[in-house]
């Protein structure tokens, strides 16, 4: 094995459930839980709006995981990562771009 899986996430995938009152709602239902390698590509900051933006850019390869779309996320320890692309080599590992941003309000 190449590289060290220390870092747990779960992939999760969007589903559509009906409540009481029979409307239509988007939750996140776990699709699989996986160990993974991590890497940091790339992260910076800007300022819009008074508004302060920081965005990180990973990698996360993990055991291959045939049923990954775009359409889903990963929550990494209560953070939510975004797929912006993913690819499946020889279809023995999957490997993710994921990418996390958060916006401050500034004073």
């Amino acid at each position: 094995m190449i590289g060290v899986r220390d870092t747990y996430i779960e992939i999760e995938q969007p589903t559509k459930i009906t409540n009481e009152l029979g409307e239509e709602l988007n939750e996140w239902s776990l699709l699989e839980a996986a160990w993974a390698s991590k890497k940091l590509k790339s992260s910076g900051e800007s300022v819009e709006g008074g508004a302060l933006s920081s965005k990180a850019v990973y990698e996360l390869s993990m055991d291959y995981i045939p049923s990954l779309t775009g359409q889903m996320r990963i929550n990494l320890d209560g953070e939510i990562l975004n797929i912006i692309g993913h690819e499946s080599p020889y279809r023995s590992r999957t490997v993710i771009t994921a990418e996390a941003t958060s916006y401050e309000r500034r004073n």
